[in-house]
């Protein structure tokens, strides 16, 4: 997972504003990595050593936390034997989903992020994956894309809309609040 850590690191001069990712199964301390890299990303040196504010630490995964939500297949999330009380951050980021064929299963591994640079520009990054979010061994093939969209009616029509549909395969049981929809219309 080093490898897809370092493809969610934001350009020089940009911040994460909104991550929203897509997989077929989930473990959820591989779930844990991506928001805790983001806060290791704000407290770094600049000599690649960390800042010792453990409270810090915290707010940045907190802060983090709001803005990354991860899809996966209903049943597919891998609970580990004993959850560090960190996994306690992840419940509001992640929504298990049902595939609109009923005879099928939800199983893209897409990830799109939206970053905002210093000048208020704003980037974004799509990645397109062959792993899942876990740690299985095998090799993962990336296409990673990165752009600034400068005009929204050259946005990619399908991937915006398979994006914006996936609050709605959420089930009843435990829809997807309004802040959180907004964040993935974002980038949709």
């Amino acid at each position: 997972r080093q490898h897809l850590l370092e493809l969610l690191r934001p350009p020089a001069g940009c911040k994460l504003d909104v991550a929203v990712g897509t997989t077929y199964s989930l473990d959820l301390i591989s779930a844990l990595m991506l928001p805790l890299s983001f806060a290791f990303f704000d407290w770094e040196h600049e000599d690649g050593g960390l800042v010792a504010d453990p409270l810090a630490l915290l707010e940045a995964l907190r802060r983090y936390g709001d803005r990354f939500t991860i899809f996966c297949q209903s049943g597919q999330i891998k609970l580990p034997a004993k959850s560090p009380p960190l996994v306690t951050f992840l419940e509001p980021c992640i929504y298990d989903v049902k595939a609109p064929d009923a005879d099928g299963v939800f199983h893209p591994k897409v990830w799109a992020l939206r970053f905002i640079a210093d000048d208020g520009a704003i980037r974004y990054r799509v990645l397109c994956l062959s792993r899942n979010l876990t740690f299985d061994r095998c090799w993962d093939t990336v296409v990673a894309l990165d752009g600034e969209l400068t005009d929204r009616s050259n946005a990619i029509g399908p991937l915006s809309d398979f994006i914006a549909a996936l609050p709605g395969l959420v089930g009843r049981h435990r829809p997807v609040p309004r802040e959180r929809r907004q964040g993935v219309a974002k980038i949709a």
